[in-house]
């Protein structure tokens, strides 16, 4: 058998356990999965004991995804060029880091036919999972990106991008508005990074959150009748990625569409 695992600060909510059950189940995979919640001073610990119990590998969320570079042996690439892991392979007595949310961001777009090229999009956030979405988007030909900050002072402007405080936003609009932050995420369902007037000036409204289903950022999209997503897909197509370098297996589309049913009403159960 097979052992994997999540890495993360916080994890009582979190449905990765029960999303790669069910992957396993679906592919015949011989694997447990476990989260692993524990403080930040804990991390070298914490990777030290994937190489000394043989974890065949782990995935990394917030606040570690940037943190546990240093104890890696090597990243592919892509996480090198993200600066970015979240999940680590161990093989040959090596851990290596990966990025799968690049490819499970996308997911969200590729699912509705959604483009991007020469689009405009506004991304509420600065850390790790904006750094995700911007790169997706540059990579895909947007336009202009609008990147909202408490502290925009401390990046500076491009070509491509433009940084602005959450007091400035009555002057921009665009095509997608795209939340990064965890405000709006279970127990704090009720509130929202951002009011009414700001939702109307843009046409898709995505939320990186996939508890609750719906945000109160997406209800106000879906009062505007706009177009919006959660971040289920992102969540589903992440994982199925992680398995798929776990396992150096193929995992058919027809089972992420599936998987994404599935725990889109398992969410809508727990309302």
């Amino acid at each position: 058998m097979h052992f994997y695992g999540l890495f993360g600060e916080s994890l009582s909510h979190t449905l990765s356990p029960a999303l790669h059950k069910r992957i396993y189940q679906k592919l015949g995979i011989d694997a447990a999965y476990k989260a692993f919640a524990f403080k930040p001073d804990l991390l070298e610990q914490a990777v030290s004991g994937v190489r000394a119990l043989t974890i065949n590998g782990v995935n990394v969320t917030i606040p570690y995804k940037e943190k546990v570079i240093p104890y890696l042996d090597e990243l592919d690439s892509f996480a090198e060029k993200l600066n970015a892991v979240n999940t680590i392979e161990h093989i040959n007595n090596k851990l290596i880091g990966h990025n799968t949310d690049y490819a499970g961001f996308g997911l969200i777009f590729e699912r509705r036919n959604w483009t991007i090229e020469s689009k405009t999009a506004m991304i509420l956030g600065t850390g790790g999972a904006a750094k995700i979405v911007e790169t997706y988007l540059l990579d895909h030909g947007i336009d202009h990106l609008i990147i909202v900050s408490r502290s925009p002072e401390r990046f500076e402007n491009t070509d491509k991008n433009t940084y602005t405080n959450y007091e400035s936003l009555s002057s921009y609009n665009g095509d997608y508005l795209i939340n990064t932050t965890p405000i709006g995420m279970y127990p704090d369902i009720a509130s929202s990074p951002l009011d009414a007037s700001v939702v109307h000036q843009f046409d898709t409204i995505i939320d990186l959150i996939y508890n609750p289903e719906m945000t109160t950022l997406l209800q106000l999209g879906v009062q505007q009748h706009k177009q919006v997503a959660n971040g289920l897909d992102m969540l589903v197509g992440q994982a199925v990625k992680a398995v798929e370098i776990w396992e150096n297996c193929t995992i058919e589309n027809s089972l992420v569409d599936e998987l994404i049913d599935y725990f889109q009403n398992k969410v809508s159960e727990t309302k």
